[in-house]
C-alpha cells in the first residue's frame, strides 16, 4: 500500500518549531513528510502565510506553490488549476496585469 507523501519547505532556523508544532520526528523509511531546506529564501518570498493551530509559519508564495503542484503528480495538476483560477488571476487581474 503506497503512502501519500508531503515535501515542505522549511527554513533552517525553523526545523525546532516546525517539529515541536507538527510533532515531527526523524524516520529511516516510511516517512510521509519530506522536509526540503532551500539554499535561500526565494520559494517564500511575497508569502502570505499559513496557520498551523495558534502559530504561524511562512508558507511558499502563490506561484513557487503552483508550480510544486503542477510537477506533483496525481492530482497536482488539478489542484495547480484550482490555484491559478482562484488566487493567482484574480490577484493578478486587480494589479492590473492583462491576462
Amino acid at each position: 500500500m503506497r503512502q501519500p507523501k508531503t515535501w515542505l519547505f522549511v527554513r533552517q532556523q525553523e526545523i525546532g518549531k516546525f517539529e515541536k508544532l507538527t510533532e515531527a520526528k526523524l524516520v529511516h523509511s516510511g516517512e510521509n513528510i519530506v522536509v526540503l531546506i532551500p539554499d535561500d529564501d526565494g520559494v517564500f518570498y511575497f508569502g502570505d502565510g499559513g496557520m498551523m493551530g495558534e502559530k504561524q509559519l511562512a508558507c511558499t508564495n502563490a506561484v513557487q506553490t503552483y508550480v510544486d503542484l503542477w510537477h506533483s503528480g496525481g492530482r497536482g495538476q488539478e489542484g495547480a488549476d484550482a490555484l491559478l483560477e482562484q488566487k493567482l488571476k484574480p490577484e493578478w487581474k486587480v494589479r492590473g496585469m492583462k491576462l
